[in-house]
């Protein structure tokens, strides 16, 4: 990524497509990527892609990978249940601390969601572009927070998400989540 505040707006842009396919999805996810100078073609694809489903299906869809799916939720977006197999456990007690060392709060049932992690890595990230001594601390607290945090789960994630997606806007979103963070992950 060119700069801190272009790798910011691609983690906003990540952050965004986990959001719950409202009204106010496609049109929010068009104006961050309108930002964000590298990658539009990708980008663009996953839009489209998004823009090809109907509404309530693509609702569907999310629930069944991210929220309630039966039998079982293929995808649960949460750290603590791919690391611990339960919701607000250890990991999230970590990220909590991660966010309190930048001053941020989140609500609870959001900590360890991968929404809400990348959102805290724009926030780094347009940290990052401070040009002082934050600047360096947002630095290496990104870097931290992604080796402690995204590397040891979202690639699993990343896996079930491109296998149990039955719709191809939301493999495309897991090849997209690997093609950002592999360089972070080693690959994956």
């Amino acid at each position: 990524m060119s700069s801190p505040l272009q790798k910011a707006l691609v983690f906003k842009f990540l952050s965004r497509t986990l959001a719950y396919p409202n009204q106010a999805f496609i049109p929010t996810l068009v104006e961050v990527s309108d930002e964000i100078e590298t990658g539009k073609e990708e980008r663009q694809a996953l839009i489209r892609a998004f823009e090809l489903e109907e509404t309530e299906p693509l609702q569907a869809e999310y629930t069944r990978l991210f929220i309630n799916g039966y039998p079982h939720t293929a995808c649960p977006p949460y750290e603590s249940i791919y690391l611990e197999k339960r919701m607000h456990g250890d990991a999230a007690v970590a990220v909590s601390a991660a966010y309190a060392e930048w001053e941020m709060t989140v609500e609870p049932g959001l900590i360890d969601h991968l929404s809400t992690e990348l959102e805290f890595l724009a926030f780094l990230a347009s940290a990052e572009s401070l040009d002082n001594a934050v600047s360096k601390d947002a630095q290496k607290a990104s870097e931290r927070f992604i080796r402690q945090h995204l590397c040891r789960w979202v690639p699993q994630f990343i896996d079930d998400l491109k296998e149990g997606a039955k719709m191809d806007c939301y493999r495309k979103l897991g090849e997209l989540i690997e093609q950002v963070l592999g360089g972070y992950c080693g690959g994956k």
